[in-house]
């Protein structure tokens, strides 16, 4: 089985020939400590290490309202900019971390009305030829493809009114919340409907949505199931209507999310953040024939850079969550900087050697 048709059977819930293998994300910092303790400069990460290809096209069409951008402020340390949606950022330059919210895009229904006509899709929305190109790349190697477009609720929380003010207004203005995922929702079926008339072809639609904390959901299941499920059923029915997997990136503990996302028709969850107190395991029993599960390999654990713990971690997780197929291989968040190149190589090892034994 080619890398893509392994991947396509885990999101079906079947057992592949071998399990599937990726991890996504690697700090800058991870991989210069790598080249110093003998990783190739020009090595391509996922042939080296012999995983599995999967390829996220971000933004083929404009995820914003499209608003000027703007420096306001740079130093030899920071830059003080407005993006597209119109909110203040704060990037530094020598820290791998994301940029900080100054001023969220809209807190009234003012600023909200003054942006939402943009919301309308068109051809014109399809403005980025540098991810069009890593498609056509992608589609002519035959890679599995996954469209990575933002989630409705996530427009709002990040990129909009920021998670302070969004989380209230979820309570204090429900309406105006409720207004606006309804309206990305409405957005990204129309491009989406454009992105296939146009002749794309994907795997799978993919969500990176941090909607949790290590304690749980941002905010109830109920306001959840209200003010969410129903566009993520709308999306759901869309994605599975043509041909293609759903899938959802999550950090935190997602045990109270997994149900809704298994009703909105979601087919996998990633990544299974240890840390946060999830365990494919305990998910496995209770979810195992409803979702693949992809994760959970605990970070924290592999960074002891300790033979024994990264082999008991693999040992005591791996052959239970490829039971009756639904799992694919990955850390349990990014690869940290603390996990040495022979720790990781090591890791990978033994996860082969476990998923061959189960």
């Amino acid at each position: 089985m080619t890398s893509r048709e392994l991947f396509l059977a885990a999101l079906h819930r079947q057992q592949p020939e071998r399990l599937p293998m990726c991890d996504l994300v690697y700090w800058p910092e991870t991989l210069a400590r790598w080249r110093d303790e003998g990783l190739p400069p020009d090595a391509d990460l996922v042939d080296y290490f012999g995983l599995d290809r999967l390829v996220c096209i971000n933004d083929l069409f404009e995820p914003s309202f499209g608003l000027p951008q703007r420096t306001i402020e740079e130093t030899e340390t920071e830059r003080v900019y407005v993006d597209g949606y119109g909110k203040t950022m704060r990037a530094f330059k020598d820290a791998t971390v994301p940029a900080a919210l100054v001023e969220p895009a809209i807190r009234t229904r003012e600023d909200w009305q003054r942006v939402a006509a943009s919301l309308t899709p068109g051809e014109d929305k399809f403005n980025n030829p540098v991810a069009d190109a890593d498609y056509q790349a992608a589609r002519a190697a035959g890679h599995f493809i996954a469209i990575t477009p933002c989630e409705p609720v996530w427009f709002v929380l990040e990129h909009c009114m920021g998670f302070e003010l969004g989380l209230a207004a979820m309570v204090r203005q429900r309406e105006l919340v409720s207004e606006m995922i309804t309206a990305y929702t409405d957005y990204l079926i129309g491009m989406l409907e454009r992105t296939l008339a146009r002749g794309y072809r994907f795997d799978a639609l993919w969500f990176w949505s941090d909607l949790c904390y290590r304690n749980g959901m941002l905010f109830s299941p109920r306001m959840a199931r209200t003010m969410a499920l129903p566009h993520w059923q709308r999306l759901g029915q869309f994605i599975h209507d043509n041909g293609m997997r759903f899938m959802f990136h999550c950090d935190g503990n997602v045990a109270q999310l997994i149900p809704l996302l298994i009703e909105a028709g979601v087919d996998s969850i990633h990544p299974l953040e240890a840390r946060a107190g999830n365990d494919v395991r305990e998910y496995k029993q209770s979810f195992g024939d409803q979702i693949c599960l992809i994760g959970n390999i605990n970070a924290d654990i592999v960074a002891t850079n300790d033979p024994s713990q990264i082999e008991r971690e693999v040992a005591d997780k791996i052959p239970a969550a490829m039971k009756n197929g639904g799992y694919i291989y990955h850390i349990d968040h990014s690869v940290p900087p603390t996990v040495s190149l022979e720790s990781y190589k090591y890791l990978l090892t033994c996860v082969r050697q476990h998923a061959t034994g189960a």
